[in-house]
């Protein structure tokens, strides 16, 4: 996990180096976009594929994909029609940059996707096929309900619209609408299994409520201190140090001495 900087501890850097040579292989699964955690990877020589967009897209940096989950294009244009409506901003991810119009172009201030490469295009027209999650933003919390409940019915089948507060911004809502099925959690069992690992042999670690999808899945759940209370109620260990503090060293730094 990175900072408020955007940056990953040096120690955790060295940790991670060192527990490579011991066999520990390591991953991200993020709701960023590929793109914007590649340097990470390169960084921390990570070489197994990564969970990005919260589970929709698993790739590797050579550029192999495991999996992919995309929207069908009337199902994006169905959330187009419903932000026109009720006048609330929306953008398209992709696996390589999210992409707005101008008229959505304050949604990038409201948006804590650090690293992600955006682009202002003139119409979503012609962006309608490969999108692997579509964002909605407003700050009218019944408005944002109410197009979650209109997107959900009848096609939570295909879709999943779920609902969140920014974490970074006071009121202000957003839905994240991906492909039914697909969260951390599935992808860090598609991961697994095209790996050939078990369950317990993966450790997760974890700090905001998009990550209560991967705690179902880990066979070993890690809080770090400032994570929200619900996920350190899940935790099998809460670390005493933040992600401010590098946090994630101090679980490997407990790996590293039991190897």
């Amino acid at each position: 996990m990175t900072n408020e900087n955007n940056e990953v501890g040096e120690e955790t850097i060295e940790l991670v180096k060192k527990l490579r040579g011991k066999g520990v292989l390591f991953s991200f699964a993020t709701q960023r976009i590929h793109s914007s955690v590649v340097s990470f990877a390169e960084t921390l020589d990570i070489d197994i594929p990564i969970i990005s967009v919260n589970g929709a897209l698993i790739k590797d940096l050579k550029g192999n994909v495991v999996s992919t989950s995309l929207i069908k294009p009337q199902y994006v244009k169905k959330a187009i029609n419903f932000s026109e409506k009720y006048f609330v901003r929306i953008a398209l991810c992709y696996g390589d940059e999210i992409v707005y119009t101008e008229s959505n172009s304050v949604l990038r201030d409201f948006m804590h996707r650090l690293g992600t490469d955006y682009k202002q295009i003139d119409s979503y027209d012609d962006y309608l096929d490969n999108v692997l999650e579509i964002i909605m933003l407003g700050n009218e919390k019944s408005i944002i309900k109410h197009i979650q409940k209109k997107l959900n019915f009848p096609a939570k089948i295909f879709n999943t619209a779920k609902y969140f507060r920014s974490s970074s911004k006071h009121g202000v809502y957003h839905l994240e609408v991906r492909k039914s099925g697909t969260n951390k959690k599935t992808g860090m069992q598609k991961l697994t299994r095209h790996l050939g690992f078990k369950k317990k042999q993966v450790a997760v670690l974890g700090d905001w409520f998009n990550d209560r999808d991967l705690f179902e899945y880990g066979g070993y759940n890690v809080a770090l201190q400032n994570a929200v209370a619900e996920l350190k109620l899940q935790a099998d260990y809460v670390t005493e140090r933040t992600n401010e503090e590098d946090g994630v060293a101090e679980f490997l730094k407990l790996v590293y001495d039991a190897q």
